[in-house]
């Protein structure tokens, strides 16, 4: 399914962001430039935290206040591609909600990926493959062989269906050729406390909330889903070199504002977020949650769309639907 969404130029318009933006979000909204501009992130846990230090990023930029909105999975992205097309509501998303919205076709289409205009990328964030340190299962050769010729099906837990981790598990059932069993939770809490206690066999996390049970011997670190291996287990291979070629998962995050968003107050929001991830507060935050800064370029569109295009195709053929 093409989401159609739009690329942003990025220019500066004369006379600075602030001055920029304040009259064009002024005449969309028949408002004073003081207004604040809405951020909805649609994830929990570090997602929220990589909303909050982008809002006060972007205030700095636009000059005027930024507040952050957390509403979760496709309620967000609901709320947001109903918003007026006038730069005062902004989604931060991550590839893994928006494929599930695209792999929904039934959604109404205020809630398809056509309603967004893409104006930058923020962070990619890679995840590690966790089982219990009390587990039979010391590698990824290992938890293959159980997956394959074990006698009860293997399950994995997530925060939720199109959540990070569930696209991960997806994504190592259809590069390995096994069958395992997705059991989401509302969040990290519940997910980890099944984990530990043998519920559920493995998960797939963002390391930064985990790291002390892994270096307290609670948690097992099998692999990690990204390119490259952590600065933070690097005796830790990634999945590619535990022997599934190919494997790569790291759900991008990306700044998004509705479509018909007139460029005038698109380009200088897109402008603003590339100075807010140069700032040095931001840079620590990402480097906090285990994620790594996008660099904004023209083809920021295309990138967007081939993870669009790869998630939500997964998902289709996974047969996953909203809860």
């Amino acid at each position: 399914m093409r989401l159609g969404f739009q690329p942003s130029r990025r220019r500066l318009l004369r006379g600075g962001l602030a001055v920029a933006l304040a009259p064009s979000l002024s005449r969309a909204q028949g408002a004073t430039a003081a207004r604040p501009v809405r951020l909805v992130v649609t994830s929990t846990g570090s997602g929220e935290v990589l909303g909050r230090a982008l809002a006060a990023q972007l205030s700095q930029q636009l000059g005027v206040p930024v507040v952050v909105e957390l509403r979760a999975g496709l309620v967000g992205v609901e709320s947001v591609a109903r918003a007026a097309p006038d730069g005062r509501t902004l989604l931060l998303a991550h590839t893994g909600t928006l494929a599930l919205q695209a792999a929904s076709s039934p959604r109404p289409a205020s809630a398809r990926g056509s309603d967004f205009v893409a104006l930058g990328p923020v962070a990619s964030q890679p995840l590690v493959l966790l089982v219990a340190a009390s587990s039979p299962i010391e590698n990824v050769p290992e938890l293959l062989m159980h997956a394959r010729f074990g006698s009860a099906r293997l399950a994995y837990g997530s925060t939720g269906v199109g959540s990070a981790g569930h696209l991960a598990g997806e994504l190592l059932q259809e590069l390995a050729g096994v069958k395992l069993q997705h059991v989401p939770y509302k969040g990290l809490a519940p997910a980890l406390t099944e984990l530990l206690s043998g519920q559920v066999d493995l998960m797939f996390s963002t390391l930064p909330p985990l790291q002390s049970q892994v270096d307290g011997g609670k948690l097992r670190a099998l692999a990690v889903t990204g390119a490259r291996r952590s600065p933070a287990l690097p005796g830790c291979p990634t999945l590619a070199e535990a022997g599934l070629k190919g494997y790569e998962c790291a759900p991008a995050y990306g700044l998004l504002a509705q479509r018909g968003t007139p460029t005038d107050v698109a380009a200088p929001l897109s402008t603003a977020l590339g100075k807010a991830l140069e700032s040095a507060p931001l840079r620590e935050a990402l480097r906090q949650e285990g994620a790594e800064g996008l660099a904004a370029g023209a083809d920021f569109h295309a990138q967007l769309q081939a993870e669009l295009d790869k998630w939500s195709r997964l998902l289709a053929k996974a047969g996953v639907r909203p809860e």
